[in-house]
């Protein structure tokens, strides 16, 4: 009887596939989640902190573990993959929880995923600054909370869209919005 060799090949082939696309797994597809988690119109910034793309990175590694284990180790192979696929869904549902997300109720902080949620309302607010970056002309966005607590905006296309709204929020909620130099 001849075995079939070809059958193996399908496993280094997932293997080659996840090492091709694990840009898209480990940096795209946290952010595309975090984003389409919270697709509302109340929430404006969504950030998503770097301990999430650790733990979908860990998550990555055992996909392809998984995959090149199962070429090696043929009559276990769906028990391992299995059990690699389950090893690694739970660690990218462990690593979507950490977040920060402003919205018009305030803000939401969770910076690990065994930590509990942080919240901040417009009220918490001390004062925020307006920071340009004198050689690159960047902005960023400082929020300081009464509580000693900062947070930091440094996207630029985000500091633009929100500079206008938070000049109508410090009205309401009467907090300071001036330039840091």
């Amino acid at each position: 009887m001849k075995k079939n060799y070809e059958k193996k090949h399908y496993f280094m082939v997932s293997a080659i596939a996840l090492f091709v696309l694990s840009p898209l797994i480990i940096w795209l597809l946290p952010y595309i989640l975090q984003r389409a988690s919270l697709d509302m119109i109340s929430v404006w910034v969504v950030e998503t902190p770097k301990i999430t793309y650790w733990y979908f990175g860990i998550a990555w590694l055992f996909l392809m573990v998984g995959s090149i284990a199962s070429y090696f180790f043929y009559k276990q192979k769906i028990l391992i993959i299995i059990g690699c696929l389950v090893v690694a869904i739970a660690f990218m549902f462990i690593g979507l929880k950490p977040i920060n997300v402003m919205s018009t109720a305030g803000f939401t902080f969770v910076d690990g995923p065994f930590e509990d949620e942080i919240k901040y309302s417009w009220e918490d607010i001390e004062k925020v600054y307006l920071v340009i970056n004198e050689e690159t002309r960047e902005q960023s966005l400082e929020f300081h909370y009464k509580d000693n607590h900062i947070f930091v905006v440094d996207n630029n296309s985000e500091v633009q869209s929100m500079r206008s709204m938070l000049l109508e929020l410090k009205d309401t909620y009467g907090f300071s919005f001036t330039t840091k130099e």
